[in-house]
Parts: structure tokens; sequence; C-alpha cells
């Protein structure tokens, strides 16, 4: 069994529908909580991203509006399948999440993805076990 975690970014929220059905057709949605981000979390997440030209403007991107975030949960492989389904973050096919949703800004793409099992255990585990110790609005 693998789990992923999946982020809806700030704008992109409207789409939710139509993620969720592309997502339950990979594996099972088990956990969705909808959230307003902070620098302590933040830099958490994209903790391998810090001390890059492009880490405080996707903070302050990530901090302008409201999250999707869910747990999803299948079979081996299931990690991979979600990124393929998501798309490439610079040039996304045509038929994916990314593509079909986003505004084509790499900083301001539509869906974050688990990158691997590892991730997506530890992911999924700040973004609902732990996010009390972050302070984060839970909305």
């Amino acid at each position: 069994m693998e789990k992923s975690f999946v982020m809806i970014k700030p704008g992109f929220l409207e789409f939710e529908p139509q993620i969720v059905e592309r997502l339950s057709k990979i594996g099972k949605i088990t956990k969705r909580q909808k959230m307003k981000l902070n620098n302590e979390i933040l830099a958490a997440h994209y903790h391998e991203h810090i001390g890059k030209p492009f880490y405080e403007g996707l903070c302050k991107y990530m901090k302008s509006g409201e999250v999707v975030g869910f747990q999803v949960e299948g079979e081996d492989g299931l990690v991979e399948k979600i990124r393929e389904a998501v798309g490439s973050t610079k040039n996304p096919e045509k038929g994916t999440i990314r593509h079909d949703f986003g505004i084509g800004e790499i900083t301001r793409n539509v869906i974050h993805a688990s990158d691997s099992p590892k991730s997506g255990q530890e992911e999924c585990n700040r973004m609902f076990e732990q996010i009390n110790q972050f302070g984060i609005e839970i909305l």
C-alpha cells in the first residue's frame, strides 16, 4: 500500500470536483482538508527548495489563499500513477491535471503531488497527523 499527498494550490479550488474525479480513478481518497498555510509548514514542506531563487515567491504564492490537501491511498505504484495524471511541472502534456487546469507558470501550477512513496508518507503525516504543531489554520 502506498500513500500520496496531493494539494490543490491557491486560486484553483474551483477545479476540486474534476481533480477529485481523476484522483478517485487512481486510488482512494482517505483524507481531505482545506487549510491556509504559513511559513513554518511551507519551510517543512519545501525544505529542499530553501535558498533557491524561486523559494520566496513560491511561499508568498502558497500563502495567498486556501489550499485543499488530500491523502490518497492505493496499491504499489500509486505515487507514480498520480504523478503521471498530474503531469510535469515545466511542460505538462495535454490531458494531465497541470495542462488542463493550470496557467502555465511553474511556481503557480495547479497542484502538488508527492514525488516518491517515502515523501508521500512523510507529507501525509506532516499535513494530517502533525499539522497542529505548525499552527495551520484549518478551514
